[in-house]
């Protein structure tokens, strides 16, 4: 972003300096050059979606081994290998991760919650607050 930033406003202050000149001054190539002087935004990253197509015979089957079942997510993975998936195992658990992960996890409540207080707020020897 800094190097969009760089380029726009070089140009701006200078109309009449080239391409080659900027990319000199900058470090970079001149493609570059020409490409932030075209956009009018900064460029950012974006990353499409990896979807692997090996897993989408196989949804109906880890959604209800998943939630209904509630078997192991290694489990399933044995399970489907021994059904004739061919794919990763982290795909498994990738797609786990962002489809049915946040089904299974909605129902549930932490059944465990710390207690605490700022320091110096409770005598640990009559469990009397201060």
């Amino acid at each position: 972003m800094e190097d969009w930033v760089t380029i726009r406003n070089l140009k701006k202050k200078n109309p009449y300096m080239g391409t080659r000149k900027i990319a000199d001054l900058v470090g970079i190539s001149r493609s570059t050059v020409k490409k932030a002087l075209a956009s009018d935004m900064y460029p950012s990253y974006h990353r499409e979606p990896a979807v692997s197509v090996l897993i989408d015979p196989f949804v109906e089957y880890i959604k209800e081994s998943y939630l209904v079942r509630k078997q192991k997510v290694s489990v399933i993975i044995e399970n489907l290998k021994s059904k004739g998936f061919t794919g990763s195992p982290i795909s498994i658990y990738r797609y786990i991760a962002k489809h049915l992960k946040p089904q299974r996890d909605m129902g549930y409540q932490k059944s465990y919650e710390p207690y605490s207080t700022l320091p110096g707020n409770r005598c640990f020897m009559t469990g009397l607050n201060i």
